[in-house]
């Protein structure tokens, strides 16, 4: 057998492949309908869809973006995907963005709509499946709601107003957990009896020993000694007794540090009360004694031996 002969045989293999397993998931689609009593009707590509409440809206084309709720099943009936609570996904219809057989169903419902489709696996995630999701050669089950569709200067506008209210959410997120981490400070300076004095960007500090010369300020180079505490006295870090230096305003420190410092003179002993947006905010530290967890407000008791 030939080169040519080899090559038209192995495309008719790989079309004959592709037909059987379009009509085996087909046929495996069908058979669930039926056991299920659900009626659905069947695009020319055949996958399977019922809508159970017709829509007054538009209906999408290629290029706009729908905006729907949707949950993702198994056969079997288990769940392996959906949009998140009190969100919705967002997709440009033809781009390829979604499997195929969202492209094939979601131009047929209207704004408003809500339906199920059952895609065959060739339309879906096909003969490699998803990790350990779905499985190779899986139909799936997708109930759907089809909430908006735009096009794109709409959907830009859309995004534009989804930004800003994000970033607003955000930092009122950020302005309730400072006002928190405030109100926790205070009240571990309370219990252990710390009258500390608070500057505008909400550090905490107490001076219990007052040192010589001037204060220290950014440039200069530090040497301090220092334990660090969690709110709950837990010691996460210290330098044991090896005096730690570095250079003040170059970024080494966290920022409770840097503004708390130059409120030390040489010889200076005192404390700082960090807020976690002073500290490491959102993220963990893990290089002392103990991990910090993200968000933690921070105590240190610190020494400072010389200012240069």
């Amino acid at each position: 057998m030939n080169f040519v002969s080899k090559f038209l045989l192995f495309i008719l293999l790989m079309l004959t492949t592709t037909t059987y397993l379009k009509a085996n998931d087909t046929l495996n689609i069908e058979k669930y309908l039926f056991s299920k009593h659900i009626k659905a009707e069947k695009t020319k590509e055949g996958v399977f869809y019922t809508v159970y409440t017709e829509g007054g809206g538009v209906t999408p084309k290629v290029g706009d973006y729908v905006k729907i709720r949707y949950t993702g099943k198994l056969l079997d009936g288990k769940t392996f995907d959906e949009s998140p609570t009190n969100e919705s996904f967002i997709f440009q219809v033809g781009f390829q963005q979604v499997i195929e057989g969202w492209d094939i169903v979601i131009p047929r419902l209207q704004v408003g709509s809500k339906a199920t489709m059952y895609v065959p696996a060739q339309y879906g995630y096909g003969t490699v499946g998803m990790g350990n999701v779905i499985p190779p050669d899986a139909p799936l089950i997708y109930d759907l709601e089809i909430e908006a569709v735009m096009g794109v200067e709409s959907y830009n506008t859309y995004m534009r107003d989804l930004e800003d209210r994000e970033r607003k959410a955000f930092y009122k997120k950020l302005g309730d957990e400072f006002l928190q981490d405030k109100m926790k400070i205070n009240e571990y300076a309370i219990a252990h009896k710390l009258k500390v004095q608070r500057t505008e960007s909400g550090l905490s500090y107490l001076i219990t020993k007052e040192g010589k010369g001037e204060k220290a300020q950014g440039g200069n180079i530090l040497t301090v000694q220092f334990q660090g505490f969690l709110l709950d006295d837990k010691m996460f870090d210290s330098n044991n007794n090896k005096p730690f230096t570095f250079k003040l305003g170059d970024g080494r420190v966290i920022a409770g540090w840097e503004e708390g410092l130059q409120l030390f003179s040489k010889g200076s002993e005192g404390y700082l009360l960090i807020p976690s947006k002073m500290a490491y905010g959102a993220i963990s530290y893990d290089e002392g004694k103990i991990p910090v967890p993200p968000h933690s407000n921070l105590v240190f008791k610190i020494q400072v031996i010389d200012i240069q």
